[in-house]
């Protein structure tokens, strides 16, 4: 699988698609490595070049020691696409992807073509938060998952109606996640905590697609619709009854939605090819 060098450390990330269809890269959340994204990237090759990596510390990627903010992370973002040989792509973040997302379209617009914003937030500090219990089952359940029980993290990441009716499904899923150690976990969790983009969204200049499911107890819905009112000509999809994982739960509609959306912007003039 090639790699990305930053110096300080690696970025392992594949290609699947053809090589002069559209790029778009994939940015996974918190812990997770790229193949947390299922079968999504395979199913978006049939019409895109899709990139998808491994943030820092997570599935093949290694970690440099120094703590680091969404910033570091955007830049790895972007050392990925040049590595890759993409010009402007659509980009797709999910939840910390998301803040990573946005910080590249800040950091970098001439590397991003559109943007799609899944289940994410502008700012830490003035984000709706997630309640205590859900905070709880968060963090007791990322211990006990790698223990083999899944039901308190399921709790926290899918909605109630698949935490209770297809467990099995999900525990599989979380053991095939690539998870990041507690050392990269602790520094992801303080850069979130330090993310703040949002008196600069006016900013941001591209067609972007905001995604939520409306069950999503982790990163309530209102956060989606705070970033679809301030982002300039933004579109806010709900999914219904999905929790924050919402492509391993409505991965069809994720597809269309996702698929559709990038496929309309890569039909309007880019940005001149950085490289």
């Amino acid at each position: 699988m090639p790699s990305a060098d930053r110096g300080t450390h690696r970025l392992s990330y594949e290609t699947l698609g053809p090589s002069d269809a559209p790029p778009l890269l994939l940015v996974m959340g918190m812990s997770f490595a790229a193949r947390a994204w299922g079968p999504l990237p395979e199913r978006l090759a049939a019409e895109f070049r899709v990139i998808a990596f491994d943030n820092r510390g997570a599935g093949g990627s290694t970690s440099p020691l120094r703590p680091f903010g969404m910033g570091d992370l955007a830049d790895d973002a972007a050392a990925v696409l040049e590595a890759a040989g993409a010009g402007p792509a659509c980009v797709f973040g999910i939840s910390m992807g998301g803040m990573v997302a946005l910080e590249l379209a800040l950091r970098h617009p001439a590397r991003v073509r559109a943007l799609a914003l899944g289940a994410t937030f502008a700012g830490w500090r003035e984000s709706r938060k997630a309640s205590l219990p859900v905070v709880a089952d968060l963090l007791a359940g990322g211990v006990l998952s790698r223990l083999g029980s899944h039901r308190l993290i399921g709790r926290a990441l899918v909605s109630a109606e698949m935490a209770e009716k297809d467990l099995a499904r999900f525990g599989a899923w979380v053991e095939n996640t690539g998870r990041a150690g507690p050392r990269t976990l602790a520094q992801q969790t303080a850069a979130v905590l330090r993310h703040d983009v949002g008196r600069r969204l006016g900013e941001i200049r591209v067609p972007t697609l905001v995604l939520s499911g409306d069950a999503d107890r982790l990163v309530p819905l209102e956060n989606s619709r705070r970033l679809a009112e301030a982002i300039p000509g933004a579109r806010l999809a709900v999914l219904k009854g999905a929790g924050h994982c919402f492509p391993l739960e409505r991965f069809e509609e994720t597809v269309r939605e996702v698929a559709g959306f990038f496929r309309g912007a890569a039909q309007q003039p880019s940005r001149p090819d950085p490289s």
